[in-house]
């Protein structure tokens, strides 16, 4: 017989990973370090590798790009959508929530990319604001969702991330 899923998973071994993550070794284990090795292709194209994964990055045409691959500021939107998504349908099967359908919208501005451009020395050239809207279909009132997409939010590794504003270590070597 089949071990019962909910929205792809495995609740009694979800509820299994996630306990023993009160392990001091495990919660080590999966605290870091996470890595990524970003290696420059040609123009603005780059390739990312992490664990056994690789993605690519370019800029739009526009910028005298290929623009062969979705940019490194789009894969940052992409990120929080994806980390969202994760935590919603976790904490939906927690409580044995069926998810049908779930779509995150992204969207960012830049404050002012002049600064990128060179044009603009004391200028903020990252997002002024990101708009992550969820929309979701699943077995549950609105307030459960509200909920569900609360703990989303507040349990995002990559939103958080983003949100506080984490320092960034910067290291240079001429090779």
């Amino acid at each position: 017989m089949a071990e019962d899923t909910l929205n792809g998973l495995h609740p009694a071994k979800l509820r299994e990973i996630l306990d023993s993550m009160k392990q001091p070794e495990v919660f080590q284990a999966v605290t870091g370090p996470w890595k990524s090795r970003v290696v420059w292709q040609s123009g603005f194209r780059a390739k990312a590798y992490m664990r056994k994964h690789a993605v690519e990055m370019d800029e739009p045409g526009d910028l005298d790009a290929t623009d062969t691959a979705a940019s490194a500021h789009e894969q940052l939107l992409s990120a929080i959508g994806s980390c969202l998504t994760v935590g919603f349908v976790l904490n939906a099967t927690q409580r044995g929530v069926k998810v049908h359908d779930l779509e995150i919208a992204m969207e960012g501005y830049f404050d002012n990319i002049l600064k990128w451009a060179g044009h603009a020395p004391e200028a903020n050239p990252g997002y002024r604001g990101i708009t992550a809207k969820l929309f979701v279909k699943a077995d549950a009132d609105e307030k459960t969702l509200r909920e569900l997409w609360k703990l989303a939010i507040d349990g995002s590794p990559v939103t958080q991330t983003v949100m506080r504003g984490t320092p960034v270590k910067t290291e240079f070597e001429a090779v």
